[in-house]
């Protein structure tokens, strides 16, 4: 069961944000017939934007990741629910001079120049969106410059994911964050276990947050929030057909003179929406009554 794990160490003021997105990026890379290298980088990009949700607080809120990047993946977008509904696409989904060697670097496919945008958003609209360049692109990179640069929350991230048999095997993430009380003196040795390679190591061989936060010293950790997280797509019908219901009558009325039977991809899911021209009729006619009756 894919989940996040939020703990706390009193003597330290250092939190720590624990995620395992494995369930989810298997699913997803099997809806979008996602190739290895497609697959690994969707699984990290799921890992980072599960990492951000810990900082979410109404239920409607979300948090959105897009990269763009210069190399033949051409980007991603993922985003992640406050009930930890898990959605996301890479652009290139099979990269055959890259697929046949498994756990490859990234380096190659993704380029050497790209950039990050962040969105947190609520039903109301837009909360904040904020864009970094990271030349070259990576995940781990420039989640820690979104925390320590745009937040102000001096803070470590470590992300891990990997593949067995050309398909994702284990996908998870930790961010270590210093709260405004804690002491620079104690985080900076904890953050040297990062930058060693210690906390990466750990996290590829599924070393649970007790122990990881064993091996960072923080024995009085507290897990004060725990969160199912999951691939969810909430796309739907009804909002496909309002999506066309939007389209200009002209246009409508086009569709069904030809007798088309749009089909709508969900680059999400990748469920598909085929739509009847007797579907198409019963719009353009909602449609233009409700003009008439508007301009009655």
């Amino acid at each position: 069961m894919d989940q996040l794990l939020y703990g706390f160490s009193k003597e330290k003021m250092i939190s720590l944000t624990y995620v395992d997105v494995t369930e989810a990026a298997k699913e997803l890379e099997r809806k979008h017939l996602s190739g290895p290298t497609a697959g690994r980088f969707l699984a990290e990009a799921l890992a980072a934007v599960a990492i951000m949700s810990s900082d979410l607080g109404n239920k409607d809120e979300k948090l959105a990741m897009q990269a763009q990047v210069s190399g033949p993946m051409g980007g991603c977008f993922v985003d992640v629910s406050r009930q930890g509904n898990l959605r996301g696409y890479t652009n290139a989904k099979i990269l055959n001079d890259f697929d046949g060697t498994e756990n490859a670097s990234l380096d190659v496919p993704l380029g050497d120049s790209g950039s990050i945008t962040f969105t947190h958003s609520s039903n109301l609209g837009i909360i904040s969106q904020q864009q970094i360049a990271c030349n070259p692109l990576n995940l781990r990179h420039g989640l820690a410059r979104y925390f320590n640069d745009i937040q102000q929350k001096p803070t470590a991230i470590e992300i891990s994911a990997t593949s067995r048999d050309h398909r994702i095997h284990h996908a998870v993430g930790l961010r270590m964050t210093r709260l405004p009380e804690g002491s620079p003196e104690d985080f900076v040795p904890l953050l040297e276990r990062f930058n060693d390679l210690t906390i990466k190591k750990a996290l590829a061989q599924s070393i649970d947050i007790k122990v990881m936060s064993e091996l960072l010293g923080l024995t009085d950790l507290q897990i004060i929030e725990q969160r199912v997280l999951s691939a969810e797509c909430t796309c739907s019908l009804e909002k496909v057909l309002y999506s066309i219901s939007c389209l200009p009558a002209e246009e409508l009325e086009e569709i069904i003179e030809k007798k088309e039977c749009p089909e709508v991809y969900c680059h999400f899911c990748s469920k598909l929406y085929k739509i009847t021209t007797e579907e198409i009729a019963r719009l353009l006619r909602e449609k233009t009554n409700k003009e008439t009756d508007e301009t009655d």
